[in-house]
């Protein structure tokens, strides 16, 4: 149901953005970057393979440190709750994300169908979603679109997975 006046309403699109240099020539800029580095290291009288061979072993050596503490700091604290606690607490966890699944997928079932005012049959503007709405998508993982109808002020949500189209 367009008429010309609803076309009047859609939103215009924006003009093309001016590229700035460094977008448009960021490969040229790389390659030269590139260049001089290589050319740099060909020249340079540093001993720049023992600085990196240094970082590297030093690096791996901070981070084996900091597994092993940290695995013993978990094992330490394991000893202190029993089996069933342990078994106890996943059985809440995958309840519990057994039941994000179970509303995200109803919530998709029942929201994924606006196409048009179900109250009129006119046509939907996309509107600007609350905060509440911004939340439940991030949190649930979808894609939630507000929509409002000029003609009879309907508003409703259609709610899709993100890899939808």
């Amino acid at each position: 149901m367009n008429s010309p006046e609803k076309n009047h309403r859609r939103r215009k699109k924006s003009k093309h953005f001016e590229r700035s240099i460094i977008r448009e020539f960021g490969a040229e800029i790389m390659i030269a970057v590139l260049f001089f580095f290589g050319v740099f290291l060909l020249f340079e009288e540093m001993e720049i393979k023992r600085y990196v061979f240094d970082g590297i072993v030093s690096g791996f050596q901070y981070i084996t440190h900091g597994v092993s503490h940290f695995i013993s700091n978990l094992l330490g604290r394991a000893e202190e709750y029993e089996t069933s606690d342990i078994v106890g607490a996943t059985l809440i966890l995958i309840a519990f994300n057994l039941l994000i699944a179970r509303v995200r997928q109803k919530t998709i079932s029942i929201l994924s169908e606006l196409t048009e005012c179900p109250e009129c049959g006119d046509d939907l503007v996309l509107v600007h979603r609350n905060i509440f709405q911004r939340a439940f998508g991030f949190l649930f993982h979808l894609k939630i679109r507000r929509f409002h109808c000029h003609s009879c002020d309907y508003d409703g949500l259609r709610v899709r997975s993100p890899k939808s189209i």
